[in-house]
C-alpha cells in the first residue's frame, strides 16, 4: 500500500504540493521498497541515518522560513531506538502525519489514516475521526488520494483538524502518559 500511495503522490511532490518524509525505520525492505519506488518515480530526495540527523532537521524546520533542501526526506536506520523516536521528533514540524491506525492514531497532529495492518488498529482510526483530528481508514490509494485532495484543496478540512487538536488538548485527551505517571507516583 505504502509504495503505491508514495508512487501516487508523485505528482504533487513534483509540483512542490507536497513533501514527503518517509520513515523507513530499522526495516530494511522498506528502505529498499522506498528507494526503488522514488527511483521509478524520479523523485529527488534526500536521506537521514542518524538520531543527530533528525533533531538537525526537525531543528531547522522549527523556524518557519525553512523547508527542507528537496520534497522527499527518507529516514531509516541500522538501530531501533532512532527509528522509533524519529516520528516523535518530527511531529512537531509536520503538517499531517499519514500512518497505520495504530498507537500512532493517538498524536496530537492531523493524520490521514492509511490501511491497517491488523484489525485491532480499525478502533484507532474511529476514534481519531471520533476526535476530529484524523481521518478514517483510507483502505486504498485512491481512498487516501481523495482525502490528500482535501488536505490541499479544502482549508477549512485542515484548519477543523487543527481546532479540534486545541480542543482536544485542553480537555485532556492527550495527557494518557501524564497521567500514567502521575498514577504512578501517587502509589509510592
Amino acid at each position: 500500500f505504502i509504495i503505491n500511495f508514495v508512487a501516487g503522490l508523485a505528482p504533487l511532490v513534483q509540483e512542490g504540493k507536497v513533501q514527503l518524509f518517509l520513515n523507513a525505520g530499522d526495516h530494511s525492505h522498506m528502505k529498499t521498497a522506498f528507494l526503488e519506488t522514488l527511483d521509478k518515480c524520479g523523485l529527488e530526495f534526500d536521506t537521514v541515518d542518524s538520531t543527530e540527523g533528525v533533531m538537525s532537521f526537525q531543528k531547522s524546520l522549527l523556524d518557519a522560513k525553512n523547508e527542507p533542501a528537496k520534497n522527499v526526506t527518507l529516514f531509516s536506520f541500522e538501530e531501533y531506538f532512532p527509528a522509533v523516536a524519529t516520528t516523535d521528533i518530527l511531529a512537531r514540524v509536520a503538517d499531517v502525519l499519514s500512518c497505520k491506525p495504530s498507537e500512532l492514531a493517538f498524536y496530537c497532529l492531523p493524520k490521514l489514516h492509511i490501511r491497517r495492518v491488523g484489525d485491532h488498529e480499525a478502533d484507532s482510526a474511529k476514534r481519531a475521526s471520533e476526535c476530529g483530528d484524523g481521518t478514517l481508514e483510507a483502505r486504498e490509494v485512491p481512498d487516501a488520494m481523495e482525502y490528500v485532495d482535501l488536505f490541499l484543496n479544502q482549508k477549512d478540512f485542515l484548519i477543523n483538524m487543527n481546532e479540534a487538536i486545541v480542543r482536544n488538548n485542553e480537555i485532556g485527551i492527550y495527557d494518557g502518559c501524564k497521567k500514567a505517571v502521575e498514577l504512578c507516583v501517587a502509589r509510592k
